[in-house]
C-alpha cells in the first residue's frame, strides 16, 4: 500500500499522461458533465447561459455569420453555441468525441428544426474540407492540449479556413496560473458520485510547473475492481506567448479581447480570448 501511496501522489512530468477520452466517454462521468453542460447558472463545464447568450449574437456579428456562411465549433459539447449560430442561417459543423453531449447536441437540432453536422470524434484527427468562415474552440480547450497536440490541431485548422476566414480562442491568464496553489486530498464517495456509480476513493493532486506555466489536477479514483486515473492539464498563456505560438503556426493575430462574448481585454482576468486569420 505505502508503494501505491507514493505513485498517487507522485509529481508527473508535463504532459506525462493524457486522459482526456475517460472524462468525456465514460458512460457515467460523461452523464454528470452533459449535467453540467446543461445547467446554466454554472461554469463547470460549460459558460453559464447568460454567457452564451451574450457570446452568440457577439459572434454572429463580429464574424458576419448567416446564410452562405460556414462554421467549424470543435469541442462543440451538447451544441450550446453550434445552436445560436445556426439560427443565424450558416451551415454549422459540430466536433466533439463525447457520444452522449454529440446525441444530445443531434436530438435537439432535429428538435428545433435546425440542420447542423455533428461529428462524434476527436478533434485531433478531424478531417474535413477546406472553405469555413470561422472556426471556434471555446472554454480554453486548447489549454487542456500539449504543445504537440496543440501544434496538430492549428495545422488542421487552417487547412479548414477559406482565405480571409477567422480563428476565435480562448485561453487561461498567467493571472489565473498565479493565483493558483499545490494541494493534496481525499475523499471517500459511498456511491452515485462524479466519478463512479459505485462506493469509491478520491485522491486528488494538483501540482504547479512554473517554468511552463502549466498546472495538473490529477485524480486517483479508487473503486473495489480498479483503479482508474484522469490528469486534467491546463496550460497558462499571456497574450505575447499565445501570439507567438500561433505567429509559429501560421496564424496572425486580428485582436486581443476579454472573452468569446467580445469583453474588453483585461490582464488581471483568469482568461483571455483571441481573433486570428490564417497566413
Amino acid at each position: 500500500m505505502f508503494d501505491e501511496l507514493q505513485e498517487i501522489n507522485r509529481r508527473p512530468a508535463p504532459w506525462e499522461r493524457y486522459t482526456a477520452g475517460q472524462l468525456w466517454t465514460d458512460p457515467w462521468v460523461s452523464s454528470q458533465m452533459l449535467a453540467y453542460h446543461l445547467d446554466g447558472s454554472n461554469a463547470i463545464a460549460s459558460r453559464s447561459s447568460e454567457f452564451i447568450a451574450r457570446a452568440v449574437p457577439w459572434m454572429t456579428g463580429r464574424f458576419g455569420l448567416g446564410p452562405g456562411k460556414r462554421v467549424a465549433d470543435f469541442g462543440c459539447g451538447p451544441g450550446l453555441y453550434a445552436q445560436g449560430l445556426a439560427g443565424s442561417g450558416a451551415a454549422v459543423t459540430g466536433v466533439d468525441f463525447s457520444p452522449r453531449s454529440i446525441a444530445y447536441a443531434q436530438e435537439q437540432a432535429t428538435a428545433q428544426g435546425l440542420d447542423i453536422d455533428y461529428r462524434c470524434e476527436n478533434y485531433l484527427e478531424f478531417e474535413g474540407e477546406a472553405g469555413y468562415d470561422l472556426v471556434t474552440l471555446i472554454y480554453c480547450d486548447l489549454c487542456a492540449l500539449s504543445p504537440v497536440q496543440r501544434s496538430k490541431l492549428l495545422v488542421i485548422f487552417r487547412g479548414l479556413l477559406r482565405p480571409g476566414g477567422a480563428l476565435l480562442l480562448d485561453v487561461f491568464s498567467l493571472a489565473r496560473f498565479q493565483g493558483l496553489g499545490e494541494s493534496t486530498g481525499y475523499e471517500f464517495c459511498p456511491g452515485e458520485g462524479f466519478w463512479a456509480q459505485e462506493p469509491h476513493y478520491v485522491f486528488q493532486n494538483s501540482f504547479k510547473y512554473e517554468p511552463e506555466s502549466l498546472a495538473l489536477d490529477r485524480y486517483t479514483i479508487v473503486l473495489p475492481d480498479e483503479r482508474r486515473e484522469v490528469f486534467n492539464w491546463l496550460q497558462h498563456f499571456s497574450p505575447e506567448d499565445l501570439a507567438s505560438e500561433l505567429a509559429a503556426e501560421r496564424f496572425e493575430l486580428v485582436e486581443t479581447l476579454g472573452s468569446v462574448a467580445g469583453d474588453a481585454y483585461d490582464p488581471e482576468a483568469d482568461e483571455f480570448a483571441m481573433v486570428l486569420t490564417a497566413a
